[in-house]
This record gives structure tokens, sequence and C-alpha cells, in this order.
């Protein structure tokens, strides 16, 4: 039953059960009370018991002193059989050792004094119904509380459910974004290597790397492996020039100007193939965001860090994209699958470096990654899966 349905039924007539031996008094307080409640009387205990048995009643008011079973005994079997229905008692000023038994036993709203007052009598009752419907009120909101909770847990729980479906789904449909991506990449290198000659030798050496790179990236996020991780003294600029001349034969640079800006340099420890695979990366970027006829720098120089920036000047990265632009399938590319610049941050991050994007003076971006000369205890990262 709801708070509402309880409130409607509440103004219906509560009914008021009297308990004394003496028939003077029930028809007294029966007159009193019959117009504003529906008053039933016993002159026993045991027909009192026998009431309670068949009729709803709200309230019991009983005479201390009765034979066989004494106000404070009747009040106490009430409690055990009709714990919700109030209990008052009937004592005299010489009853203080009832009054006593009645609260600790029967536990009693609250006792009337005889010879009682009609006007106060009436206030008693209104007030214990008053704090019948209370209590009542404060279970049923509790039982109310409970089942909003239970129904709150199944629908966490269905919610929890259909969430871990969808992003099932969604992996799911990210690999075979993914897959077609790199099996694109992978028909585009063997296309180049194809049209070689003999004498071509080196370039298809880099064009062979760069399908094992693709080929590594596919079985990494397809089973969510390690990225291994093996730094050694490396000239960073013959990384650069390695991926600088590997992407003049990509078709994706077809007309699009590499230029190399390099000042200071010196070896420092780095991960070849992780650092070709960022560079790779970052330049294949920056040449699907130019138009055919633009160019793109690189430069290079190691001082207090390795500094490595790539600039174009294309279409640029929209403002709501700049914050997520390295996490996962977020892409400015609507062809693209939204890994390259999340592996990116995950090689930077193993180098212990950082890597950002800005916007380039006249239109486009300018990605710049440092990775400092001292790298305390590199551990490898975990492509997201």
């Amino acid at each position: 039953m709801t708070s509402r349905e309880k409130s409607a039924e509440r103004q219906m007539k509560r009914t008021i059960l009297l308990v004394d031996d003496e028939v003077d008094i029930l028809e007294t307080m029966s007159i009193l009370l019959e117009e504003e409640y529906k008053v039933l009387t016993a002159e026993r205990g045991d027909q009192a018991m026998g009431l309670l048995e068949s009729e709803p009643v709200d309230l019991v008011i009983a005479d201390q002193r009765m034979p066989g079973m004494p106000g404070v005994e009747l009040l106490a079997r009430v409690r055990e059989m009709r714990p919700e229905t109030v209990r008052l008692i009937l004592t005299g000023y010489t009853d203080f050792d009832a009054m006593l038994m009645a609260i600790n036993e029967g536990r009693v709203y609250r006792y009337i004094i005889k010879p009682w007052d009609e006007k106060d009598m009436r206030v008693t009752i209104r007030q214990a119904l008053e704090w019948k419907d209370l209590q009542a009120d404060q279970g049923l909101l509790a039982a109310e509380i409970a089942e909003a909770n239970r129904a709150l847990t199944r629908r966490n729980r269905e919610l929890e459910q259909a969430n871990e479906t969808i992003m099932r789904q969604e992996k799911l449909a990210a690999v075979g974004r993914f897959a077609a991506e790199m099996t694109h990449e992978m028909n585009n290198h063997v296309q180049i290597i194809q049209g070689y000659n003999e004498s071509s030798a080196r370039s298809i050496e880099e064009q062979a790397k760069l399908l094992v790179w693709i080929a590594s990236d596919i079985r990494d996020f397809a089973l969510g492996a390690t990225m291994s991780f093996s730094p050694r003294l490396t000239d960073p600029l013959e990384i650069v020039e390695n991926v600088i001349r590997a992407c003049k034969h990509h078709p994706i640079f077809l007309g699009i100007g590499l230029q190399l800006e390099k000042g200071k340099l010196e070896p420092l420890r780095l991960d070849p193939r992780q650092m070709k695979h960022l560079l790779f990366n970052l330049l294949k970027n920056a040449a699907k965001a130019s138009s055919p006829d633009g160019g793109i720098v690189v430069r290079l120089e190691v001082d207090n860090e390795l500094l490595i920036q790539v600039i174009d000047h294309g279409v640029g990265i929209s403002t709501g994209l700049k914050s997520k632009i390295f996490e996962p399938f977020i892409t400015n590319d609507h062809d693209g699958t939204g890994l390259g610049l999340s592996i990116c941050r995950q090689v930077v991050q193993m180098h212990k470096g950082t890597i950002d994007c800005e916007d380039t003076p006249g239109g486009g971006t300018t990605f710049t990654i440092r990775i400092p000369k001292s790298q305390d205890d590199p551990t490898a990262s975990v492509l997201p899966a």
C-alpha cells in the first residue's frame, strides 16, 4: 500500500477497544467517543483477546484492576498479538507499581489516571493515534525506500549488462576498422614494392620494415599485448632520415614536400623501432591533413632533451578534439581508425617524454615531442584493448 492509499484509509473511523469490568464506565466512555470513533467494548481480558482476533483495532484502553486478567497482562498479550495497536491503561494514583509494569511489559503509550477527565482523554487518544500513524508512516516509508533501492539495483545491473554489451560491440567494431585501415596500408606498401626495380633494394627494405610494423600493430591491438621496449644508444637523425626516406615512396606523400630542419644533435637512449613508428604516424597524419602541394617540416634537436616537431600547414584540428586527440578511437580524419596518435603517446610515455599539439601560425598543426636525455628505469606500456 502506498503512502497516499494509507492516508485515504485513515479518513475512515478509527477503531478503539475499551476493556473494563465496570459496565457503567464502558457505557459512559462509549457515549463520549462513538461519534468520532468506532468503539468496541469488553468486560474481561479473554473477551478482549477474542475481539482482537476478529477485528482490526487501532487503540486499546484497558483498566488495570480487572478480575482474572489485569490490564498490564492484557496489554502485554496485545503487544505480542498486535504490536501495531496502541495501548493505554486506566489506573489510580495508588497503583504506581502497576504503572511501571504497564510501561515495562505492556509498553503502553500512556496511562490515564482515574478519575479521568474527558478533555484530557480525548487529547490523549488523538495523540496516541497520531503517534501510531507516524510509526506506520516510518515503516511504510522504509519499505518504499527499500523497494526503490531494490528496483534501482536491478536497473543498475541491467544498465551495466547493456553497457558491457555495447563496449564489446564497440571493441569488435574498432578492431574491424583498425584491421581494415591496416590492411589498406599494407596493400599500399605492397604496391610500392611491386613498382620498384632490382636497383631499389634499400627502398624495398624500408617498405618491408613498414609492413612489419603495421602487422605488429594489428597483432598488438587485437591481442591487447604489451608493446616491447628495447632502448639503446641511438642517433635520432638516423631514425628521422630513415623514416623521411621511406615516406617519399608512400602514395599518401605524393606531391607533398618533406623538409628536415636540424640543430645540435647527439645520440641518446631510444627504441629505434618504436621511434620510427611514432614519427611515421605523425607524418602520415600531417600528410592526410595537407593539400597535395603542401609541405611538412620536421625539426630535430638535442639540447637538454630530444626535441622533435612535425609541422604541417593543413586543415588543422578542431578545437573540440584537441583535448582528447591522443585518446584511442578519437580522430580528425573520417577515414582513420583513431589509433595512430594514441600509439604515439604510448611510445613517448615509454621514453618518459611528453607529446602535445598546437595550431601552426597561419594554419595547420604542430606536434611537439620532448624526450629527456636521462630515462630512469623505463618500463613497457600496454596498448589500449
